[in-house]
């Protein structure tokens, strides 16, 4: 970003979120001024989600951001110790990119995954591609690299498998809830044609209406 102002942090949130996942329900923020301003707020009701600003001083309110924020610096100070990779503003979304497809100790997937469904495709087929074999430490890294692809296949056999039962889950799931409602919409407007036909229900009408007339004298 060039600056930090209001509308351009607006900007860059409509086109690096907005534009990929669509609008969000709600947005938590800090009480940054330009998340507090009023073209911003403007935004958020623009795209229909609700902003919520967390309390002043107390940076447990939006941790889960906050521990993001702290890995991404820790990287970037790691990669910045070797006076020779001093271009850390460059690199910054290589290594974002780099924690995105890194197991998470929590949840036990990447972050990657858990957002798209699908596991990205990286570089790590070319790192872990066959070697020659030789001796000593040359054949260990290549029964290395052998278990490493052997599980990453696996792994991606899972990753399918596991999308294709979500996809069938929530499209049973969508086809249930259709189903309701169809049916309960259905004897209501039974109801109503037949209120409409009933002979009684005409002539209460009939006497209602009588009713009001008389009491409008």
């Amino acid at each position: 970003m060039s600056d930090t102002f209001a509308l351009s942090v607006a900007q860059v949130f409509e086109e690096c979120v907005y534009r990929r996942f669509g609008a969000p329900s709600l947005i938590r923020h800090d009480r940054d001024p330009r998340f507090m301003s009023e073209v911003f707020q403007a935004f958020t009701e623009m795209i229909q989600s609700r902003s919520r600003a967390t309390l002043s001083y107390r940076p447990q309110a939006n941790g889960q951001q906050e521990r993001s924020v702290k890995s991404v610096m820790t990287s970037v100070r790691v990669y910045a110790e070797d006076p020779l990779q001093q271009d850390w503003d460059g690199i910054a979304e290589k290594l974002v990119f780099a924690i995105n497809t890194s197991q998470d100790t929590t949840r036990k997937e990447t972050p990657f995954y858990l957002v798209h469904g699908w596991d990205a495709q990286t570089t790590l087929r070319a790192m872990t591609s066959s070697l020659k074999r030789g001796s000593g430490r040359q054949s260990d890294a290549l029964a290395w690299r052998r278990d490493v692809n052997r599980q990453h296949e696996i792994d991606l056999t899972i990753a399918k498998d596991y999308q294709a039962a979500e996809k069938q889950r929530r499209t049973k799931e969508h086809n249930e809830a259709l189903s309701r409602l169809e049916k309960a919409s259905g004897p209501r407007q039974g109801g109503e044609e037949r209120s409409a036909d009933d002979p009684e229900a005409s002539s209460s009408t009939k006497d209602a209406v009588e009713g009001s007339t008389e009491v409008s004298f």
